[in-house]
């Protein structure tokens, strides 16, 4: 049974049409923000139900607020930016000794994988249906490339073997960093130190 809706409720008399614009876009963001909640709270495939129930908006105006799924994972995953989008920052300085852009590199991905953890498990499952998703997808792996090849230009540059870069990328992707801590379960101290020391022995 889902809870009394606020954009079911009774009102008095006609609304007006900027005011009924606005407890529609309230609504909209109530259920945007049930759908991350869960997400946050490990729920991995939040259903229509728990939405509703967790919002309090009705099924019936879900399903009238949204056109389809996609437009709802969109609505999602923008809400997420909102939310996490002040960690999108450089990972480290390009300057310095090898040993400190490490140590602040792996320190601001962490950080961030950290935050996006939820969503970006829900992204991975959903990408082969959704469009959004596997769009976001493709943006945070080509940021991520970026801010490496940049942090760590001196070293790549230095390199002839082929394998360095995108081995780079790859120890210091959220794959990397979701398997050591939730596949075997590395606190996030211990998945700070993995990655660092294997970053150190591919570039040092």
């Amino acid at each position: 049974m889902t809870l009394p809706l606020e954009d079911d409720a009774p009102v008095e008399g006609p609304q007006p049409i900027d005011g009924r614009r606005a407890r529609r876009e309230r609504s909209r963001q109530q259920v945007v923000d049930a759908v991350l909640d869960l997400l946050d709270e490990g729920v991995l495939r939040p259903t229509a139900q728990m939405v509703a129930e967790r919002s309090g908006i009705s099924l019936r105006s879900i399903f009238r607020i949204f056109d389809d799924v996609q437009s709802l994972h969109e609505a999602a995953t923008a809400r997420h930016l909102e939310r996490v989008g002040h960690l999108f920052r450089p990972i480290a300085s390009a300057e310095g000794d090898l040993g400190r852009r490490i140590e602040q590199a792996v320190g601001t991905l962490a950080e961030l994988y950290e935050a996006v953890g939820p969503i970006r498990r829900a992204g991975q499952r959903l990408a082969p249906e959704s469009e959004v998703f596997r769009a976001r997808l493709d943006q945070a792996r080509v940021w991520v490339r970026g801010e490496l090849e940049r942090v760590f230009a001196p070293e790549l540059a230095a390199t002839d073997d082929p394998t360095v870069a995108p081995a780079l990328e790859a120890v210091c992707s959220f794959e990397a960093w979701d398997q050591l801590r939730e596949g075997q379960g590395c606190s996030v101290a211990e998945a700070r130190r993995v990655v660092s020391a294997t970053v150190a022995r591919l570039l040092g």
